[in-house]
């Protein structure tokens, strides 16, 4: 992985990376942020999978009591956030 050791560090390097290929600059420079970037976009992609691996997601069952499995991400899951309030 990169320098960075943290997710928002290692995004917040990315926003400005993006942001210094959106400026008028040699494409000398620009290859070498981009480069940095892909390495960048890359470690962020590890950080999110090794979350999404981490998460997990408890269920209650009709008797009242709880139980926690694995959270899989599929293309037909839809996250619902419920607000108790």
């Amino acid at each position: 992985m990169s320098k960075s050791t943290d997710f928002a560090s290692t995004l917040a390097e990315l926003e400005k990376v993006v942001g210094q290929l959106d400026s008028d600059i040699p494409i000398e420079k620009a290859l070498t942020l981009f480069e940095r970037g892909m390495q960048l976009s890359n470690d962020c992609e590890k950080f999110l999978s090794a979350a999404e691996q981490k998460v997990e997601i408890l269920k209650r069952s009709a008797n009242g009591s709880t139980t926690v499995e694995a959270f899989t991400l599929s293309t037909e899951t839809t996250v619902i956030l419920e607000n108790d309030d």
